[in-house]
């Protein structure tokens, strides 16, 4: 058996949704708290420099490599017996559900509300596979890394 994957570029898109929404909230905190300890809302501190620029960009940059999407393709798996099978249920071990297994193709969802949000944006938490003479799954770089791992190391994917 074969693997070759491919990475797909940073998502910008997901860099910004996700900082303005940190941005907000850590905004938000913010001020609650200057309000609360009485301090004047708009002073500018160290403290609200980290929290409401500088968090906000981490947290953007590391969600948004998370959610890039990765593409597996896996050659001469014939010689494995029942390898569609073993695949499909390894894929399911990880935490999402079936949402539809055809002949040539098979396709997962993604569970749990923080996932489905980012699958509503771009779909990057969507895993397809498809089989032909070569199968290539694509989908979350978490899931699909994952399966990686179980194609090499796992003794049901060997001869």
């Amino acid at each position: 058996m074969r693997i070759r994957k491919e990475i797909a570029p940073f998502n910008s898109k997901m860099f910004t949704y996700i900082t303005l929404i940190a941005f907000v909230i850590f905004s938000g905190l913010m001020m609650a708290m200057k309000a609360l300890d009485g301090v004047p809302l708009f002073s500018i501190s160290y403290s609200w420099v980290f929290s409401c620029i500088i968090q906000p960009l981490i947290l953007g940059y590391v969600y948004s490599n998370a959610s890039r999407r990765l593409i597996l393709y896996v050659n001469d798996y014939q010689h494995i017996d029942s390898f569609k099978e073993k695949l499909n249920q390894n894929i399911l071990n990880k935490g999402v559900l079936a949402e539809r297994i055809t002949e040539t193709e098979s396709r997962f969802v993604a569970t749990g509300w923080f996932y489905k949000l980012f699958n509503r944006w771009n779909g990057s938490e969507t895993i397809t596979v498809q089989w032909g003479d070569e199968v290539v799954i694509a989908g979350s770089s978490r899931i699909v890394s994952q399966v990686e791992d179980s194609l090499i190391w796992n003794l049901q994917f060997r001869n």
